[in-house]
């Protein structure tokens, strides 16, 4: 086991004493703690991990990788509902509908998703795109409502705008403090 360690770390598996907390944790931990308060003001404990995990996700090193891995979160985000809202109308439209058909269905939406990203050249957006796919299309089988299940849709990607915009700003604040303290 010692060597499977050496060769995944290297040979120093020394703990880094100087390690000091930095910005970008400090940024995403209020991040974190602003989209599970905006959850709890709204009474919504579905959202709590929704936004938080999207604000978690979302928050890089730079502006810019930030927006960009925000931007490509609510392209999958929604990329994966309208798949998995298409495989909740597949699966209650087939004739003699059983749950097991989900089975069937889902990985060949997730099929025709992955395809959809890929020529799109949103190649990050593939993951969350396929987690939200699978999410939506098993909510039809906890015996809600096909309305139900738009509805559970949109909250999903509401939370995940919550989400990626608190980390987005969060993450602009020091840059926006500068500037507006140079120009002063």
């Amino acid at each position: 086991m010692k060597r499977f360690f050496d060769k995944l770390f290297g040979n120093d598996l020394a703990v880094d004493t100087h390690y000091r907390i930095g910005m970008r944790v400090i940024k995403t931990i209020a991040a974190v703690t602003i989209c599970l308060f905006i959850a709890y003001l709204f009474g919504s404990r579905d959202s709590l991990p929704i936004a938080a995990i999207a604000a978690l996700v979302t928050m890089q090193s730079t502006n810019s990788e930030t927006l960009r891995i925000g931007v490509f979160r609510v392209l999958g985000t929604i990329i994966g509902g309208v798949f998995g809202i298409l495989t909740v109308l597949i699966v209650l439209f087939l004739p003699n509908y059983f749950d097991g058909i989900v089975i069937v269905v889902i990985p060949l939406m997730l099929l025709l998703n992955l395809y959809i990203c890929n020529i799109m050249k949103m190649q990050d957006s593939c993951t969350i795109s396929c987690v939200v796919t699978i999410i939506v299309a098993l909510h039809v089988i906890t015996d809600t409502s096909f309305d139900e299940t738009i509805v559970f849709t949109f909250v999903r990607l509401r939370d995940t705008l919550i989400g990626v915009i608190v980390a987005t700003i969060i993450n602009m604040l020091p840059w926006l403090i500068k500037r507006i303290r140079s120009s002063v």
